[in-house]
């Protein structure tokens, strides 16, 4: 990922619906925040720090899937075992 695409103006949908599929649901914490987002047009850069500050208060971490256009949230349970979710979907704006 180079600065350029960090700065990238992108529009936020298509948050995870909190249930389904998943062991275990996604924190509310985060489900409430990628809600907020929903809509929302901001850099990259912006929207990963925001979604950052919020997994780190919850013990979890973000990546982004540049391939699929998504920003995911993870944690790991003190048994080791990992959960890792689609957060939020987001499209390159002109």
């Amino acid at each position: 990922m180079n600065q350029n695409s960090l700065n990238q103006k992108v529009e936020l949908y298509d948050p995870h619906p909190g249930f389904g599929g998943a062991v275990v649901p996604l924190p509310k914490i985060m489900k409430d925040l990628a809600d907020g987002l929903n809509g929302k047009v901001m850099s990259l850069e912006t929207a990963l720090d925001e979604i950052s500050l919020t997994a780190k208060k919850s013990g979890g971490y973000t990546r982004l899937v540049e391939e699929h256009e998504f920003i995911a949230f993870g944690y790991k349970e003190q048994s080791g075992r990992e959960h890792f979710f689609r957060l939020i979907r987001y499209k390159k704006q002109n």
